[in-house]
């Protein structure tokens, strides 16, 4: 034994520490006996199963699309029970050239849905405003803040508090906010028309928000695209059958 662990100190590389490491692993197994538990990860659970949306986005948002910001959906929901009517103020020609040219790119082609809406907003504090999207077509809708408006977030809400829901949410930056625009409009699955309620929520600054929907036809699923909901279809090659052995 001596003999050996001098082998492996003068060729710590050589075969004999390589042939003890052996022995080594040998002896730990054989001490072990068969009685060692060899532990498997288990499985991962089933995703658990959603009800279907009340909204859909036509077509839903690429998965690279920037998230909404949880902040902003955290303070509206701890003051939505608070929640005063927003004062109407008139409607700035500034603010309301910027509104148009936000919806020439973000609601091409759309007619307006309402009028222009004029709220006068403080910072932390938010508007409510109803709006109902017709069945078979589509609604964008633009919340536009004007001087002294610095972060303005969008919500399409149902209900009312303690069981408001936020249906969408805008995930833009700055004093505009956009929800459904470039294509991805919202629009209600059932027959019925869908009738929600836009807010307006200044989160830094204070002045006034210009909010207003647009609408237009549901635009049409591409060829061989499968309904909302669907299973998706199975794309796996098929199985070779068995082969039966010759008698």
């Amino acid at each position: 034994m001596r003999r050996a662990l001098a082998l492996i100190e003068l060729h710590p590389f050589g075969p004999a520490r390589r042939l003890l490491a052996a022995s080594l692993a040998l002896a730990v197994s054989a001490c072990g006996g068969g009685g060692a538990e060899v532990l498997h990860p288990s499985p991962p659970p089933p995703p658990a199963s959603s009800p279907a949306p009340d909204t859909q986005r036509n077509p839903p948002p690429p998965r690279d699309a920037p998230e909404p910001d949880p902040e902003a959906s955290r303070l509206f929901l701890s003051r939505a029970a608070q929640q005063r009517p927003a004062a109407s103020a008139p409607v700035p020609r500034v603010t309301a050239l910027a509104l148009a040219n936000t919806a020439r790119g973000e609601a091409r082609g759309m007619a307006p849905l309402g009028d222009v809406v004029s709220l006068a907003i403080a910072e932390g504090e938010s508007g409510a405003i109803p709006a109902r999207i017709p069945p078979g077509e589509c609604a964008v809708f633009i919340a536009q803040g004007g001087l002294g408006v610095i972060e303005v977030d969008l919500f399409v809400t149902k209900g009312a508090p303690p069981a408001l829901e936020i249906v969408a949410q805008d995930a833009d930056r700055g004093p505009v906010a956009v929800i459904g625009g470039r294509g991805a409009c919202l629009s209600a699955p059932a027959a019925a028309p869908l009738a929600v309620e836009l807010h307006a929520q200044v989160r830094r600054g204070a002045g006034v928000v210009l909010v207003q929907g647009f609408r237009g036809a549901r635009p049409a699923a591409p060829p061989g695209a499968a309904p909302p909901g669907a299973t998706p279809p199975n794309t796996a090659p098929p199985s070779a059958p068995p082969r039966v052995p010759p008698r």
